[in-house]
């Protein structure tokens, strides 16, 4: 065997690695490691046959399938690592380190090239994330969770703390969702619970105990995807702060994240489908006015309304369930409300070591 393999802990010993995961896109798009980028052997639908041959036929038979299938591939599936390999060493998985990831590893090394393979593919992966997120007893340091009404621009004000250097869990990028009936419009496929769990176990692992987090409070659910038990407590017991902004801010941001999306016949066929999931839920007079408003494709006046009829109202009821202390941070200009959350921040870990050198 002219290739090394790893263990999944191992991988984060490699450093500038480039993942490469030879599973088919469909498999791919259900959960892989993060970063790493889909070499396919197989199409769906080829992958699909092969595992037919080897329940109605005989394994051997569908080894042999599965040869014929690639082996006009090789020469592409060759070019394409080769590029890949300009950017770092080359580590390669298929499900569990089966014979898909082998004969990648084999391809390569047979032109002398030096690559690694993922002992356990991504299942051992999969596993390591599962029993690491199981032992965490809560985050490194002190959360700040932000609260706030729809469109007040707390994903913005996140995103923001994070280029400036600031450490953020950005839950709902992990799980490619806005968190609302509304939330998937124009994200795509929210991610699966297996992109979630990885994205958040990455993103844990390179937490500064040093620093605090920042967050949003989420509900437990997010799309598709369910954060853990020990990180909602986390969220219930950390530093919590109000953004609030008036509603033509609010209704500005909601339409530069919804309108720029660009095809709006799509877009328009998106929010009806949310508001039809929600309309028992709402006055049958404030569910015409708003059906009307988007007929006519009045965006604008149809997001104050829904925000002022039915968000509003429902946010300052979930409100009410939080018992701790609240601060209050202006958002209307969002430079000057990240500058009073960086104050926030530096107060939080002054009172934590003041906290520890008294206990």
């Amino acid at each position: 065997m002219g290739f090394h393999e790893l263990d999944a802990k191992e991988l984060y010993d490699v450093s500038g690695r480039v993942l490469i995961d030879v599973r088919s896109p469909g498999e791919f798009a259900e959960g892989t490691i993060p970063g790493a980028v889909n070499v396919p052997l197989f199409t769906n639908d080829e992958r699909a046959m092969i595992g037919t041959v080897y329940k109605q036929e005989s394994p051997a038979a569908a080894r042999r399938l599965a040869m014929l299938t690639v082996s006009p591939k090789i020469p592409q599936l060759v070019e394409q690592m080769e590029e890949l390999m300009k950017q770092g060493e080359l580590v390669i998985f298929c499900w569990r380190g089966g014979m898909r990831s082998f004969a990648a590893c084999t391809f390569m090394s047979l032109l002398k090239y030096d690559v690694k393979r993922l002992r356990g593919g991504y299942r051992a992966y999969r596993q390591l994330v599962l029993e690491g997120l199981a032992v965490y007893d809560g985050l490194p340091s002190p959360p700040i969770v932000l609260h706030g009404m729809t469109g007040v621009g707390k994903t913005r004000l996140l995103l923001m703390l994070k280029e400036r250097g600031h450490q953020v869990l950005d839950l709902e990028g992990m799980a490619n969702h806005r968190g609302s009936v509304f939330g998937a419009i124009g994200l795509g496929k929210p991610h699966s619970q297996k992109i979630f769990d990885s994205m958040l176990w990455e993103s844990i692992r390179e937490l500064n105990p040093e620093k605090p987090i920042f967050m949003e409070a989420e509900s437990r659910r997010i799309g598709h995807s369910v954060m853990p038990e020990w990180l909602e407590q986390d969220k219930i017991h950390g530093q919590h702060v109000l953004i609030e902004a008036s509603l033509g801010s609010r209704v500005e941001r909601l339409m530069d994240d919804y309108l720029a999306q660009g095809d709006q016949e799509v877009l328009k066929k998106g929010l009806n489908d949310a508001l039809t999931s929600i309309q028992k839920r709402m006055p049958r007079d404030l569910l015409l006015e708003l059906r009307a408003m988007l007929e006519q494709q009045e965006y604008a006046r149809f997001t104050g309304q829904l925000l002022e009829g039915y968000y509003d109202p429902k946010y300052e009821h979930k409100l009410k369930t939080y018992q701790s202390e609240m601060l209050t941070v202006d958002a209307d200009d969002l430079d000057r409300a990240v500058l009073r959350l960086e104050v926030l921040s530096d107060q939080v870990m002054r009172d934590r070591i003041k906290g520890e050198i008294l206990s």
